[in-house]
Parts: structure tokens; C-alpha cells; sequence
């Protein structure tokens, strides 16, 4: 059963099914139609995600098991409420918990499960042939041996393992007789020698693994989803789930890391229709066939897949899912909520503070390119190698020769615009080759001219064809699964912590090289999302984000305002330079204005109006200081994972404290936050609105539930028990839950205290209700695109849902933007804001007043019939003026947003 909403949840040792279970009237309060689950595999010990999986067949007992899975299933069943699971079928935690994966460390290739992963057992100029590159000593594997740090161990079954210090590898059957016998560093070298891994100190993994990970990460082994046997152990359970009606369907995590992701999704559905009509069948034995059919039908699987669309990238709809898990959405709505007007100035203040002229797409490029020096050494090897054997297999390449191969592999690899190419068995399409083309003329620029023909022949081998050889198919898999990885930490993780011109626009799937969005092409996106991905997941927050919705949507003023705050940052960093540590030079210029922006951003809203306590300061720097350690790392620049520099990172640090322990800064930040906050909590209406409204499933986040002014993980992870968020409305005397009531008054009442959160969470239950009631337009419905005409114009987004013929009335959408000015968001110093100007300022309602639409309009004629409108919000009655227009002021009244239906 295709969802109408979801709600998002983190499962963990701190959120259970058992929470889960006490959260169901919550649930139904907030009125979703399926909840949406991490992953729930057993994972590895203290796991806080369940992305590393230890074993794909069983349910985490952490968690309460299957049998508990499958109680929360009937609770949420007997209120109307389906089940969808995050699927992580491309890796697994290698840790001792992973049974599969040490079986390959004890057995090697003859172990059963060897090819359960993708491992090059033919060895390479740092690895023995028939061994697995265990490369996660602390320190060079001579000196613990000789600091005695190895050992060996026995368990009551009589197994041995090695031991250093809490981490344990399992030691070969054949020598274990004689481990115990170790006692020389020479000894211990012989011991090694006959074992199926070759255990080394951590950094060799950068150039030498022999294995798949995800990412760079070295703790998460890729399996080889793609072999039938591997295949129906990793979604044994998930199969047997959706068998018996436990989810209706799937999230698909980091499905570009997969060897072909189209052939991998349409077995997945095939698998889960053919379970599903098997058990089926079993209990409809000797039923009507039409009866069963029509049964049958209701087992069709929701399947979204983890995938960024980068440059205009479409979703192949070959791949037979149900659309994208909805980063192409949060880019699309962020990007509406930006003023186009600000980027120029934002730009000029970016290069003149920090004299970095390069544009974003060259920090990607840069960054590509340091990722591939540093960190994806391995990958590079083993797509190298994969053309090596190409060109042993091709005579006229031999002459390019395998350094200039790997040159252009690098090169090619740093121009690519997209995750990954896709080779299939059918014809390539133009826009395959024309990704290819590109990439080419980026890799031209890098590389020596004497590189071009090596280049070349490169493309021609990695382009898609229709029926590629073996070799030649390897190659482009081995090519794919380096610039899928390497696509996300460049862009997401690296580029988008150096270049912060707005950091709004720096977040998972979004373009930030492109500020905003027009209209005309917000409209064009739903329109296509109507006809092409109607059962889409949207969302604007997720468990990967790196900002919080309300945090990008308040950011996201700044583009109306640039000047006014270019002119606060300059006087903050004057005042602050005394703080700055001038040894480290610590933090240089572009962290420092990450810095200001970040504290802007996530800057409490309960706080607007008010002068936040010390403890309550505290505790906010302590959430700014664990994003600042990890921004400064992944930007990789002056400090990174790999090579920290505690004497930056310290320094960083003391600033912020220093900062934020300075009156005057809190000041004044404060005042700029209370002159910002109404317009962005407008910005946060809208973009809860436009979630619920657009064409898609409507996923909201655990944390988004009220104002979202979340981090990076971990800051964004954090358990929420919904039946306490929810108990704010019902114990409200202006409560909007339970009856969602259709009175202005209450609206009113919940908008003049918007900084509470009441507002946002009241809107979106309400929301999700009226999805509900509206389902034919909202779950079937076409988009079209309405104009709002007059001197407020820009303002206004207008659009209907209209449901298929016969199916009822259209549903008219209406909505705000870019209200800056209207609502006093002038910025400037604390001087400016002090007083009964900033007390008026901060407690603005984040909504237009009735003048300020004067007399803007929205033409309905082309989905009206009547022309008798009533807001299903505030149950307002709107008739059409003599023109046949509808005043925004009287929609609009009460709250930024407005659904209407036709009386």
C-alpha cells in the first residue's frame, strides 16, 4: 500500500519498539498513514543508527526482537497504520559480530561466504595473494608486537583469537594449535603469515584494500548484493516481513553504490511480489481467482531508493521504484524560499572577507581531487586494475600504459558531474553520453595534453553500450563505485564546509552553486513530479542532514537581506578578533563566518524577545563546539579525520567560548536573531506546507515535529518521544488536536506565540488530517500552476491539486515567501535592536498583514466551478470578486498558508 504520509523515527537502545508502542495514539493524533523506520537489523554493539549491520537475518534485540516488531505492526495495524523499513542491502559492520565476515577472516577463500563480499583474493604489491587487508592496527604492526600488545585468546568452544586490547580477529583452524606458542616478535611474524588476513597498521587501507567498503569508512564491508545467494540472505527477513504483511515497503539506503541499481531494484520488487502472492495464494486457496487478484493487488511494495540527481539528473524510471527518498525536493523548495537579488551580494562579501575567489563548483573539483590523494587510493587501484585487463585484452591501448590510465581515471573521476554512470544491457541513452562528454572536457583541463588520447580511449570504455563485454563491464562498475563515494564526500562533505557564501544551500542533494529557484521552475518540477513520481517521497529533513529544516529556512533570509548582514558579520568579526587565537590563527576567515551563520541559524527560537539564561548558553555552545570539530574535519583544510590538528581545533574552540561567554556578542546576536526569526518562521510554514501540499508521500522527521534548528549528526539523531511533543497540543487550551478545529481565533492564537513551535506542529497535524480527507486530489491529483496578480505578487505561491475526473473538486493551495521587509527583518547592529524596537521586531507574527497583500489576487478561474471557496484551515468562506479573482488578504488572514476548497 502506497503511503499518503510518513513519519521518520531513529530506532535505538534510547527509542525502542516498545517507545514506539507507547507513541501509536500519538501517531494517529498526528494523523500519518505509516511510519517510517531506521533500519532494524541486529547491528553492531552501540549502534545508534543501524546502518552497520551485523546480521541482515535476525531483528536487534536491542531493539525487542521480531517478536516485538511484529506487536508494534499489529498495534500500528489496528489504528490504520502501516510499517516501512530502511533496507541497507550495499554493506555490513565488520566487526566481531559480523559471523559472515569472520568466517572469511578464518577460513579465507574457502570459507562459505567468500563470495559473500567483494574481495580480490589475487593480491596486490601490499597484500599476499589469498589475503584480506586487515588494516585497523593503531600502530605499526612491529612495534605492538614488540609492546606485547598481541595476544591469543580461547573461548569455552576452543576457538582462538587474536587479541589487541578490545578488538579480536579470528585465528586460522590450521595454525591454532600452534598460536598459543608464540612468544618472539619472529614467532608472531610466522604465526601472522599463516593466517587468511594480513593484519597491518590502519593507514595502508588508504591505497591497499582488497575489499569494497562503503566510502572510506573501513568499519563497513560492501556485500555482493548482486549474486542470487547473497541476495536472498540479506532480504530473507525483509521478504518474509512484507510476506506477511508486517511493512508495506522500503526505504533503499545508498543504492548508487550497488554493482547495476536497476537490475538490483526490479529483483527486489519482483522478490517482494512473489512472496507476497505466494503466502497469498496459500490462504485464498480454492477462493474466486478475481477475488484473489484484486487481493493480490494490495501487496504491490512501496519501494523509494537513496539517491542524489545532481545537474539536472533524472531517475531512470527502468529501475521500476516508486521515486527518490526526496533530496530533490529539499533542494527544489530551499531553493524557492532564497531571493535570487542576494546572491550577488552574498558572493561579493564571501571573496572580500576571505579572498577565495573560486566559485563552488571548482572547491568540488579541488576537493575531488584531494579525496582521491588521500583517502580513495584503493578504489582508484582497483578500477586501474579493472582497465589494466582491458588493455591487456586491447592491443592498440597497450601503448597508453597504465600510470596515464590511472592519471585519466583521476582526472575523469574529478569532472564528474553525477554520482555515477549505469551500465546496462540496453541501448545508452543521450544523456548517459552526454555526462560522459562532459566529464571529458573537465578531465582535459587537468591532465598534460599528452594524457588526451588516453583520455579518450577511457571514455570509450566507460561510456554505456548495449551489450558491453565483461571486461569492459567491469571496468564501468569499478569506475561507478569510485565516483559515487567520491561525488559524496567531495560535495556534501568536504566543498560544503569550505565555501559558505549561504549555508542554507549547502545540505544533501541541494545545488548550492545555484542560490535560488524562480517560480515558473518550482511549478515545472511538481508538474513533473505529478506525471512521472506521484508516490515520490518529499522531504526537507533527514537523519543525514546537516541542517535542520527551520535552520536552512530561517538561513535562507538572508538572501532578502545581504548587505544588512554583511554589515553585522564585519562588526562581529572587529569585535572578535581580540578572542581569535593568533598563534593557530584560529579560526581562519571562511570558518569564522560558518561560525556566525551556523549560531544564526540554529539560535533557539523559544529564546526570540527574551535574554537566554547562562546554563541555557552553555549548553547551546557545547552543540555549537561538537558541529564546529566536526565542520573543521570534514572541510579537511586546516584539520581533518585522519590528520587532526589540535592545536586549530583547540583554538576554534576557545573562540567560540570566548564569544559566547561575551555579552555583547550574545547581544547582539540575539537582536539580529529576533529581527530575523518572524520571517523565518514564515519560511518554516511554507516549506511544512509545500511538503504537504506538492505532488509525493509527505515524510516529516522526528525532529521536525516543531522548530527544526537541528545540526549534523548527532546533533540531529537525538531521540524524540512523540507522545510528549504531542502532548503540547492537548494540553493546550487553543488546541488544534484531536478535533483540528477550523477557527481563525485559535490560528491566531497559536501564530502570536509562534516561537513555542505549537503553530508548526498544529499546522502539520492538521495537514496531514486534510490529506486525508482529500486523499483523490492529493495522492492522484494533477499540479497546476496559479498566478497571483498585483503589487504583491512575487509573494504568493498558487497552486491546485485537481483530482481525476469525477473524483471531486480541485484544491487550491496558497502560500508565502520572501517576506523579509513586510516583516521588519532589517538586521543591523545590537544597537538598533534594543529596546521596544527589537520587543516589536521579535514578536512580529510571521504573517503578512492584510495591507501589506493590498490588492493581490489570485486568478482560480482555470479549476474553479463555482467560484464559492472555503479555507479548510480556518473554515473561512471566500467568494470571487467581480473579476473572478480571489483577495489574498481575506485567504491569507490568519496564518501564510491557506488550503481552499470549493463550496
Amino acid at each position: 500500500m502506497t503511503p499518503l504520509s510518513t513519519l521518520r523515527v531513529q530506532f535505538n537502545a534510547d527509542y525502542t519498539f516498545a517507545h514506539a508502542k507507547r507513541d501509536v495514539p500519538a501517531f494517529v493524533a498526528l494523523g500519518i498513514s505509516h511510519l517510517y523506520a531506521s533500519p532494524v537489523w541486529t547491528a553492531m554493539p552501540g549502534s545508534t543508527h543501524g546502518y552497520d549491520v551485523a546480521d541482515p537475518g535476525t531483528v536487534s534485540d536491542v531493539l525487542g526482537g521480531e517478536a516485538e516488531l511484529r506487536s508494534l505492526h499489529d498495534q500500528l495495524a489496528a489504528q490504520g497504520i502501516g510499517l516501512v523499513l530502511d533496507i541497507v542491502p550495499n554493506h555490513m559492520g565488520n566487526g566481531e559480530q559480523n559471523r559472515w565476515w569472520q568466517d572469511v577472516l578464518r577460513r579465507g577463500a574457502q570459507s562459505p561466504y567468500a563470495r559473500y563480499f567483494d574481495i580480490d583474493w589475487n593480491g596486490n604489491a601490499d597484500v599476499p595473494a589469498g589475503k584480506v587487508l586487515l588494516a585497523v592496527l593503531p600502530e605499526p604492526l612491529a612495534d605492538a608486537l614488540a609492546r606485547r600488545k598481541l595476544s591469543v585468546m580461547r573461548a569455552l568452544s576452543g576457538e582462538a583469537s587474536f587479541a589487541y586490547d578490545g578488538a579480536r580477529w579470528p585465528v586460522a583452524p590450521e595454525t591454532s594449535a600452534i598460536a598459543g606458542d608464540a612468544r618472539a616478535a619472529s614467532d608472531w611474524q610466522d604465526v601472522l603469515a599463516r593466517q587468511h588476513f594480513h593484519l597491518t597498521h590502519w593507514p595502508l587501507a588508504r591505497d591497499a584494500l582488497n575489499w569494497r567498503r562503503f566510502f572510506d569508512i573501513s568499519s563497513l564491508v560492501a556485500v555482493c548484493v548482486e549474486r542470487p545467494e547473497v541476495f536472498e540472505a540479506v532480504h530473507a527477513l525483509t521478504l518474509r516481513l512484507f510476506a506477511d504483511g508486517v511493512i508495506d515497503g522500503v526505504r533503499i539506503d545508498h543504492v548508487d553504490g550497488l554493482v547495476d541499481p536497476g537490475a538490483y531494484c526490479r529483483k527486489l520488487r519482483a522478490a517482494l511480489r512473489e512472496r507476497a502472492n505466494g503466502r497469498t495464494a496459500g490462504r485464498n486457496k480454492g477462493r474466486d481467482r478475481r477475488r484473489d487478484k484484486g487481493r493480490n493487488s494490495g501487496h504491490e511494495p512501496w519501494i523509494v531508493v537513496e539517491k542524489i540527481l545532481m545537474d539536472g539528473e533524472h531517475l531512470d524510471p527502468r529501475w521500476e521504484t516508486d521515486g527518490t527518498t526526496g533530496y530533490d525536493f529539499m533542494n527544489d523548495v530551499g531553493a524557492l524560499l532564497h531571493d535570487s537579488r542576494g546572491a550577488a551580494a552574498l558572493d561579493a562579501h564571501w571573496r572580500t572577507s576571505t579572498g577565495d575567489m573560486r566559485d563552488f563548483g571548482e572547491h568540488v573539483c579541488e576537493a575531488r581531487q584531494q579525496l582521491l590523494r588521500e583517502r580513495f587510493g584503493s578504489e582508484i587501484s582497483r578500477a586501474v586494475g579493472a582497465l589494466a585487463r582491458l588493455i591487456d585484452a586491447h592491443g592498440r591501448a597497450r601503448d597508453f600504459g597504465v600510470a596515464s590510465l590511472r592519471r585519466c581515471v583521476c582526472a575523469l573521476a574529478s569532472s564528474f558531474p553525477v554520482y555515477r554512470g549505469y551500465p546496462r544491457h540496453s541501448e545508452n541513452s543521450d544523456a548517459e553520453k552526454a555526462i560522459f562528454t562532459s566529464a571529458q572536457a573537465g578531465a582535459k583541463r587537468l591532465l598534460h595534453p599528452l594524457d588526451h588520447a588516453a583520455l579518450a580511449q577511457l571514455v570509450e570504455w566507460l561510456t554505456p553500450t548495449e551489450d558491453p563485454s565483461p571486461l569492459r563491464r567491469e571496468a564501468q562498475i569499478r569506475f561507478a563505485q569510485v565516483t559515487a563515494p567520491l561525488a559524496a564526500k567531495a560535495v556534501e562533505d568536504t566543498a560544503g564546509y569550505r565555501w559558505g557564501r549561504l549555508l542554507s544551500r549547502n545540505d544533501v542533494g541541494c545545488d548550492a552553486s545555484r542560490l535560488a529557484m524562480p517560480l515558473d521552475v518550482f511549478h515545472q518540477a511538481n508538474a513533473h513530479r505529478a506525471r512521472h513520481w506521484p508516490r515520490a517521497m518529499l522531504t526537507t529533513a533527514t537523519h543525514d542532514h546537516k541542517r535542520g529544516e527551520d535552520v536552512r529556512a530561517r538561513l535562507a533570509v538572508l538572501s532578502e537581506i545581504p548587505a544588512q548582514w554583511g554589515e553585522a558579520v564585519d562588526g562581529w568579526r572587529a569585535e572578535n578578533e581580540r578572542f581569535r587565537a593568533h598563534a593557530a590563527h584560529a579560526p581562519d576567515v571562511a570558518h569564522e563566518l560558518m561560525l556566525y551563520q551556523t549560531l544564526l541559524g540554529a539560535w533557539p527560537c523559544e529564546w526570540t524577545g527574551t535574554r537566554p539564561a547562562a546554563a541555557s548558553l552553555r549548553a547551546f555552545a557545547g552543540r555549537i563546539a561538537q558541529w564546529q570539530r566536526k565542520a573543521l574535519r570534514e572541510a579537511g583544510v586546516r584539520t581533518s579525520w585522519v590528520a587532526p590538528d589540535a592545536a586549530y581545533e583547540d583554538g576554534c574552540g576557545a573562540f567560540l567560548h570566548e564569544i559566547m561567554a561575551d555579552p555583547a556578542f550574545v547581544a547582539s546576536m540575539q537582536g539580529f536573531s529576533d529581527a530575523l526569526a518572524p520571517a523565518g518562521a514564515l519560511n518554516g510554514l511554507t516549506q511544512t506546507f509545500l511538503r504537504l501540499t506538492c505532488p509525493g508521500v509527505p515524510d516529516t522527521y522526528q525532529a521536525s515535529l516543531g522548530w527544526d534548528q537541528t545540526l549534523v549528526d548527532p546533533d540531529n539523531r537525538r531521540t524524540v518521544h512523540v507522545d510528549a511533543v504531542m502532548s503540547r497540543l492537548s494540553g493546550s487550551g487553543d488546541s488544534m488536536a484531536g478535533q483540528h478545529r477550523q477557527d481563525p481565533q485559535v490560528w491566531r492564537s497559536l501564530m502570536a506565540r509562534w516561537w513555542d513551535g505549537d503553530v508548526k506542529l498544529a499546522l502539520l497535524c492538521h495537514l496531514l488530517h486534510l490529506r486525508k480527507s482529500l486523499a483523490c486530489a492529493f495522492a492522484h491529483g494533477d499540479y497546476v500552476a496559479l498566478r497571483a496578480h498585483g503589487p504583491c505578487e512575487p509573494h504568493a505561491i498558487v497552486f491546485a491539486r485537481v483530482p481525476p475526473a469525477g473524483s471531486g473538486a480541485a484544491v487550491l493551495c496558497v502560500a508565502t515567501r520572501h517576506a523579509a521587509h513586510h516583516l521588519g527583518a532589517t538586521g543591523g547592529s545590537a544597537q538598533r535592536t534594543q529596546g521596544t524596537q527589537r520587543a516589536e521586531q521579535a514578536h512580529r507574527v510571521p504573517c503578512f498583514r492584510p495591507q501589506d497583500w493590498q490588492d493581490t489576487a489570485i486568478d482560480a478561474s482555470p479549476v474553479s466551478r463555482t467560484g464559492r471557496w472555503r479555507n479548510c484551515l480556518t473554515g473561512t468562506a471566500i467568494g470571487a470578486s467581480a473579476d473572478g479573482t480571489l483577495p489574498v488578504a481575506q485567504i491569507l488572514d490568519a496564518l501564510p498558508v491557506a488550503v481552499l476548497t470549493e463550496a
